[in-house]
């Protein structure tokens, strides 16, 4: 009976394992790639979509979200996280506490947090970063209400981290 019992809890654990997978999608451009779990979705919708400059990857809960801006020539970072934080503070969060990073994934660049209540109701942040080489740019922003799970999190976070330009 032990035998049985031990046998069942091993292939349930097996095989609730693969419940848990995930299957994770490539986005593999000219100029980037990046990987995304699949159950978040790139909105194909938006009037400005274009796979290989202007894209959002919409996470699960309908809140979370991140944001590319890619660029083929040298835009002033200065200049764009300004306007960025103009935007933003207009429309989005009032009045946000705003701090700086400079490393986001494999880059290196300038970032703003800005943190606040969005619509003055949900708390959360939107983390702008901008890249610029001696060829390209890209600002990214990504969206994050406080009540997004470790779950969605986590995921943005290996979105970030397989960002990778290839020229």
């Amino acid at each position: 009976m032990k035998k049985l019992i031990l046998a069942f809890a091993s292939l349930f654990c097996i095989s609730s394992a693969g419940l848990y997978a995930q299957t994770i999608k490539t986005i593999n451009r000219d100029s980037f790639s990046l990987k995304y779990p699949e159950k978040w979705k790139i909105d194909k919708e938006d009037p400005d979509y274009d796979p290989d400059a202007l894209f959002s990857i919409d996470a699960p809960d309908e809140q979370t979200l991140i944001m590319f801006f890619v660029f083929n020539t040298v835009i002033d970072a200065d200049a764009m996280l300004n306007e960025q934080i103009k935007a933003m503070s207009e429309s989005l969060l009032k009045n946000p506490e705003i701090t700086g990073f400079n490393d986001w994934g494999k880059y290196k660049g300038k970032g703003k947090i800005l943190k606040g209540k969005f619509l003055g109701v949900y708390k959360g942040y939107i983390k702008l970063f901008f890249y610029a080489d001696d060829h390209k740019s890209m600002l990214v922003m990504e969206q994050v209400y406080d009540s997004a799970t470790d779950d969605v999190n986590t995921e943005l976070k290996s979105i970030v981290d397989s960002f990778t330009f290839k020229k």
